[in-house]
């Protein structure tokens, strides 16, 4: 009945023209069915009429008796008929004005309440800190200034905040950060993580003060350091006193360790270990990140084709969220069919649904491996033999690609190896030293039917190693390539077969814009980045549009605004095009349920309502 009367206040008040046409259909085929059942009613009446008139004069008087009984049933019927029928449509327009009350359901209830940047008074900053002091220690307390520019601001972005943290806390365990969260959430001051500080989209920007401020700019990059002052929030390092191996196990391949270890850390002390069977990390990002902001961004590096990003290579992890609460994910089960695996909430999320203080790392054998080079005439030609590669099956631990640009830079920086500047795959195999033969002859039949240039390959490990130094110093060598300039480093990816038509375009733009760049990828992944130069703000201001354009071409070709580096402050304004309205509704609604406060990290990832 409630379902009926909302379909007739829905007739009343002109819902019904404005349906959704799969409901205009279904509506339209009981009309038709009500047509056709009132045609062959009226049909079977009109033909009765007709038998009775062709009849015998003799029995009119009955069969004008049983012509009235048949009109007295035919009203019946149609009565009857008539209200079902009506009955029906109000049915299904009930129904339909429900749908449309219920469309867009996650994103309206996230809207409504989704709470804004904590503005915490001076008094309940203060209060706050004065607590805290009385659980850590001195030395793991403060508010220098260099401490919180340090803490605040980055070289590597131009995603500038409007104040610095109120203080910078260095928690020695778990348990202090619990306790922290706890006198933070009582108090309403925002806590943002900080690990390795390499980010470059202001994932550890302070939150900000005053939303009207005019310090934010991001037109403009002057010495905006002068002006900023701190703010009431909280930065939690990880760096100094929680960057330990907790424990190895060497039988089930994997590692606990603190968030503030770095990869490379991890991975030297690896090395040292007594063991016979070497094991090691093989999520590898830039140099310096840790894995407290590798988890946060859902980073990956160089070794993602063979071994994935930081998703697939953690088993669990142990959370504090923003009441204090201390959860953990998961046990070390490699495998786990115990619901769905929520450490996956927190890989990309940022630091804004909890604060991970432990985490359970896949490791993998270090195995023998073999590194070459080859060169190509475009990157058309190079990213359809990568796909050949990957269809033969040869066993690539990485394929990255370096366009012309920057392998004249890399010849302009380096003193060793002379290569040909033109677009090029770096190639590093993996797997027995019998795997590794068979696959670098199979590699050079393929790049021989490709159009590649003759593989180079290395002889010995120290020319590996220098082979591969020449990849990882990508940045180094753009920068000492056109001296006095700054360097502005984004990514995108996108589907493999869509990465020649990014980059070309990609490159077509920048060269109307008048700006230098070079650009290396993962392009066993469609993983690919960009570092454009500029020295002053007016180039700094087209970098800006370039960067907008790049990640608008990416998404239409059914890529993401960021493959590796994340969301932070500097692409939240692409996410809706990418996921949705309906997707970003859910993700405030986990925001909401896991931080209803929003003290943790607020302003980053999750795009505010409108």
């Amino acid at each position: 009945m409630r379902t009926l009367l909302s379909g007739w206040r829905a007739l009343q008040s002109g819902t019904i023209g404005q349906r959704s046409s799969r409901t205009s259909r279904t509506n339209t085929s009981i009309i038709t069915v009500s047509g056709a059942v009132s045609r062959g009613l009226r049909h079977q009446s009109n033909h009765h009429q007709g038998s009775s008139f062709g009849s015998n004069q003799h029995n009119g008087s009955v069969l004008q008796g049983r012509q009235r009984m048949a009109e007295q049933k035919w009203s019946t019927s149609m009565v009857f008929l008539t209200s079902t029928l009506i009955g029906s449509i109000m049915y299904v327009v009930g129904i339909n004005v429900q749908l449309k009350q219920a469309d867009g359901l996650a994103s309206k209830t996230a809207d409504e309440k989704f709470p804004s940047v904590p503005q915490p008074s001076p008094e309940d900053f203060r209060t706050a800190l004065e607590k805290i002091q009385k659980i850590l220690p001195v030395d793991c307390v403060s508010w220098h200034r260099e401490d919180l520019l340090y803490h605040g601001t980055s070289p590597w972005t131009y995603h500038h905040p409007d104040c610095l943290p109120g203080a910078v806390l260095y928690p020695r365990s778990t348990e202090d950060v619990s306790k922290i969260a706890k006198i933070a959430y009582k108090y309403g001051i925002p806590i943002v993580p900080f690990s390795g500080g390499t980010s470059l989209e202001g994932h550890f920007n302070a939150p900000s003060s005053n939303p009207q401020s005019t310090v934010q700019n991001n037109q403009s990059d002057g010495d905006h350091t002068q002006l900023l002052q701190p703010g009431h929030s909280f930065t939690l390092d990880f760096s100094r006193n929680m960057d330990k191996i907790i424990s190895i196990h060497e039988s089930d391949l994997d590692v606990v360790v603190q968030p503030g270890i770095s990869y490379e850390n991890l991975n030297d002390q690896l090395k040292r270990t007594a063991s016979p069977h070497k094991l090691f990390f093989p999520v590898d990002p830039g140099p310096g990140a840790q894995i407290g902001g590798m988890i946060g961004t859902g980073c990956s590096g160089t070794n993602a084709v063979k071994y994935g990003t930081m998703r697939e290579n953690v088993i669990n992890m142990t959370v504090v969220l923003a009441n204090g609460e201390v959860i953990k994910t998961r046990q070390r089960a490699k495998k786990c069919a115990a619901g769905p695996d929520l450490g996956k909430l927190f890989i990309g999320s940022e630091g804004t649904l909890g604060l991970v203080t432990e985490v359970t790392l896949k490791l993998q054998p270090v195995l023998p491996t073999s590194v070459g080079v080859t060169h190509f005439k475009n990157v058309d030609a190079a990213t359809k033999t990568v796909l050949e590669l990957i269809k033969e099956g040869v066993s690539l631990a990485c394929i990255e690609l370096l366009d012309d640009q920057m392998m004249k830079a890399i010849n302009h920086s380096s003193s060793g190896l002379n290569w040909d500047e033109k677009p090029s795959l770096f190639l590093k195999f993996t797997g027995t030293l019998e795997q590794i033969k068979s696959d670098e002859e199979l590699t050079a039949k393929i790049l021989k039917r490709s159009g590649g240039s003759k593989m180079r390959i290395a002889k010995t490990d120290a020319e590996a190693e220098e082979i591969w130094h020449a990849r990882k110093v990508c940045l180094w060598s753009t920068l000492d390539y056109m001296p006095g300039h700054r360097a502005w480093t984004t990514d995108v990816c996108v589907p493999i077969s869509h990465l020649p038509r990014l980059i070309s375009e990609t490159k077509t733009d920048i060269e109307a814009r008048n700006l230098k760049a070079t650009m290396l990828g993962h392009v066993g992944d469609g993983n690919f980045h960009c570092i454009i130069l500029f020295k002053d703000e007016e180039e700094l201001a087209r970098v800006r549009e370039c960067v907008h354009q790049m990640v608008e071409l990416a998404q239409d070709l059914d890529g993401t605004c960021t493959g590796e580096h994340g969301v932070g402050i500097g692409k939240i304004v692409h996410l809706e095009k990418e996921l949705g309205k309906g997707t970003i509704g859910v993700l405030r609604n986990l925001k909401k349920t896991l931080d209803p406060k929003n003290i943790l990290n607020p302003g980053k990832l999750i795009p505010p309502p409108s």
